[in-house]
């Protein structure tokens, strides 16, 4: 994977020349600066394998994630906007007794994962077609679905009205997030464009190594 970041970062490069003296941005077609833009987002994160303490092993399942989000774009190269997206990941996982090391246990089920972030793109060329790097920093909530116990909780319902009731715990954590990734925009027409990239993020927390994605966003231009 990472020969292909390498490789995919050597084309962008030796491309952008060629992109900037080819394109033009149609009269139809409005500048990006001081507009805003909405799109619907995958994420396909790869399968991964992680070791942890003692002999302790990971695995998560590839799967395909969904989102949207919003960009505000200060340039015709640069924006800043708000990401939301969300999860379920499979998994297995093989735990190693603390004080008998030869006795462990498997087992398995999915983590739902998701995700608030502040983003920033930059575009590096003004026109409709151009390639991007971007990035972003955001909070995340995972949970196991392992349950953990049982609390009791109060709510008001807006149908039954005060209630007080068992409520299941499940085991998860909350912790800061970052992505870094590259890809290209194209913009089609005055409404609607496309956006394909690879991005890789990690947990600020957490002893694993990091996620490859691959993403694709549906846009539209709120001008």
């Amino acid at each position: 994977m990472k020969q292909r970041m390498i490789l995919l970062s050597i084309m962008m490069v030796l491309l952008v020349p060629g992109l900037a003296q080819a394109q033009r941005r149609p009269v139809w077609i409005p500048e990006r600066a001081g507009n805003w833009d909405f799109a619907m987002q995958t994420r396909y994160t790869t399968s991964s394998d992680f070791s942890g303490d003692g002999g302790s092993k990971l695995s998560l399942d590839d799967n395909l994630g969904w989102g949207f989000g919003f960009n505000y774009h200060m340039n015709n190269n640069f924006a800043l906007g708000l990401a939301f997206n969300w999860r379920s990941i499979g998994y297995q996982a093989l735990v190693i007794d603390a004080k008998e090391p030869l006795t462990t246990h498997e087992y398995g089920g999915n983590l739902s994962i998701s995700t608030a972030a502040l983003t920033g793109d930059w575009n590096i060329l003004d026109g409709p077609i151009t390639p991007y790097v971007n990035g972003s920093i955001g909070w995340t909530l995972i949970d196991t679905n392992i349950l953990a116990g049982v609390a009791s909780g109060c709510w008001w319902d807006p149908w039954w009205g005060y209630i007080c009731s068992p409520v299941p715990v499940t085991y998860g954590r909350s912790t800061a997030t970052y992505t870094l990734g590259l890809g290209g925009r194209f913009e089609m027409n005055d409404s609607f464009f496309i956006r394909a990239g690879y991005e890789y993020g990690w947990i600020s927390d957490v002893n694993v190594d990091g996620t490859n994605m691959l993403r694709i966003d549906l846009g539209l231009l709120l001008f």
